[in-house]
């Protein structure tokens, strides 16, 4: 134990606990750096998902495409923020990383909500090809949908030894 005077006040200072924090965070950090070091590959980058708020936008990086700000659409109510939240809790989804900036997408995902009617859905590359389309009575199930499409399109980009 140190004992010190600071402006009047003695400090006391325990260094055994202080000590073994600092050593048990150094002892992690080694830890976590040598799986990386010991010829394990680091994994593949997650593919980027663009949620399209209208069929009107169109995929790629255009001009003006940064940041989606409504998507309102005949008066129905807005869907974009819970697709972006189905993208992110859905277990079948955890391969991607949704992205509000189209510039930075792989994957573009237009699902249009049907007001009690269904939901329809497509996906599509940067390339604006579409690679799958659906159509289901709930988002969460729509969604769900096209990351299983997704899914399939990013593993056969990926090269054999990624796999």
């Amino acid at each position: 134990m140190v004992s010190r005077v600071r402006g009047g006040f003695l400090v006391r200072i325990r260094l055994a606990p202080v000590l073994a924090m600092v050593f048990a965070g150094l002892a992690w950090s080694g830890l976590s750096g040598a799986s990386a070091t010991n010829g394990e590959s680091a994994p593949s980058r997650k593919a980027v998902v663009y949620v399209m708020p209208s069929a009107l936008d169109s995929p790629g990086s255009g001009e003006g495409s940064s940041v989606v700000v409504d998507s309102a659409h005949n008066g129905r109510e807005p869907q974009v923020a819970k697709i972006y939240q189905e993208l992110q809790h859905n277990k079948g989804c955890q391969p991607f990383s949704a992205n509000m900036v189209k510039a930075k997408a792989d994957y573009f995902l237009l699902l249009q909500h049907g007001g009690g009617r269904g939901n329809r859905w497509a996906v599509s590359n940067k390339a604006g090809n579409v690679i799958a389309s659906g159509e289901s009575f709930r988002i969460g199930t729509a969604v769900s949908d096209a990351c299983l499409a997704m899914a399939k399109d990013w593993k056969s980009l990926q090269p054999p030894a990624a796999r």
